[in-house]
């Protein structure tokens, strides 16, 4: 078994996975001038020190990892992927990505605008010419994908009093048609909401002009390129997912908190996937050849200053050195993806016990600065 494949399930140990082989280095070439083999090592040994110096609340169930060039280099996996059968967390282990899914949904919209079947910046109407016209000629996808389209989030507003929706198989075309006709709040591009609805258009725009379901689309745009071959939707009607891990609310008595995911918000929350899809995700997007660099510029070009969101995601600074910022909550999920942009590496906390997502983010910044 190679050292991309992971351990065998029922084990998280990291013996055994490299760093760099003689081979890779010849094969890396010129990168070897800023990234050589004694950095690597000594960036490693710190990472997997600052990980397992990590206080980890009782009862935590999930996993932090660390890893160069979509790789892992050190893993610690800790509890339960399912309390009540005492099935371990394993590096196999799936999780819900919550709002992290927003990240991904932009990348399949920025390959959609290279092969020139979308424009970010094209008004929303022409390609969903049933909206008002207040929205459809105003709003914007780059708008819509860093939540400052002024667009009222009237979905979110009614699952209050029609808990059904949480259920509903209804499409993100009869989601748009019902919800998105209010009028607009600020202008687009002046004010800031982390709306729902915002992705539920973007979503209907994506199937639109795709013609194929949103989950099929990202498969092909971004999860097979990417080799991302444990993530996938958890929703109704897409394959289940066999090592996914239960959220709870509670441990002791373990009480789950697993929320519904209606198929109508694929693409701000129902993403799935494991530590090492996390891994290839972002050095993909970032360093590999999916995005051209128009793109990539696009997608961590900060929109909102107040929350360092750019499209999809976050982009902070540790120590003067942007980082891509992913986070996700959902039911007990917790998700945390960090990318140092400047070079290949990254910071992958997943949790299943309900626990302060701020603490996660300290836990984040601790591991990068070791």
């Amino acid at each position: 078994m190679s050292s991309d494949e992971g351990p065998p399930i029922g084990q998280c140990a990291d013996r055994g996975i490299k760093v760099l082989n003689r081979r890779e280095l010849m094969v890396g070439g010129a990168a070897l001038a800023t990234w050589n083999a004694a950095s690597a090592t000594r960036a490693v040994d710190a990472k997997r020190a600052a990980i397992e110096a990590v206080a980890l609340p009782a009862g935590f169930n999930g996993a932090l990892a660390f890893g160069q060039r979509g790789r892992v280099s050190h893993i610690r996996c800790v509890g339960l992927a399912d309390v009540e059968a005492r099935r371990p967390i394993t590096r196999q282990t799936q999780y819900r990505w919550g709002s992290a899914s927003k990240w991904l949904t932009s990348v399949a919209v920025l390959r959609l605008t290279e092969q020139k079947r979308l424009s970010l910046d094209a008004p929303i109407g022409r390609y969903l010419p049933e909206l008002p016209d207040g929205t459809g000629r105003r709003v914007t996808l780059r708008h819509l994908l860093s939540n400052t389209s002024g667009i009222p989030d009237l979905l979110s507003r009614q699952i209050a009093s029609e808990p059904q929706l949480r259920t509903s198989s209804a499409s993100a075309q009869a989601m748009v048609a019902r919800f998105a006709g209010g009028a607009l709040t600020f202008e687009p591009g002046e004010g800031w909401d982390y709306a729902a609805l915002n992705w539920v258009i973007v979503a209907a725009i994506v199937e639109r002009v795709a013609d194929d379901a949103f989950p099929a689309v990202v498969r092909r745009l971004v999860f097979e390129p990417l080799a991302m071959s444990g993530a996938g939707f958890a929703q109704p009607g897409e394959p289940v997912l066999p090592h996914l891990a239960a959220a709870y609310g509670t441990i002791a008595p373990p009480e789950r908190k697993i929320s519904a995911a209606p198929g109508f918000v694929a693409a701000t929350g129902n993403i799935a996937g494991g530590v090492d899809d996390a891994m290839r995700a972002a050095d993909g997007i970032f360093h590999g050849s999916l995005l051209s660099a128009t793109s990539r510029k696009a997608l961590v070009e900060v929109r909102w200053p107040d929350q360092s969101y750019a499209l999809g995601g976050r982009v902070r600074s540790i120590d003067g050195e942007p980082w891509a910022w992913e986070t996700g909550k959902v039911g007990g999920y917790r998700t945390h993806i960090a990318h140092r942009l400047g070079r290949s590496e990254t910071i992958v906390i997943f949790n299943t016990t309900d626990m302060d997502q701020s603490a996660i983010g300290s836990w984040v910044k601790a591991i990068a600065q070791a």
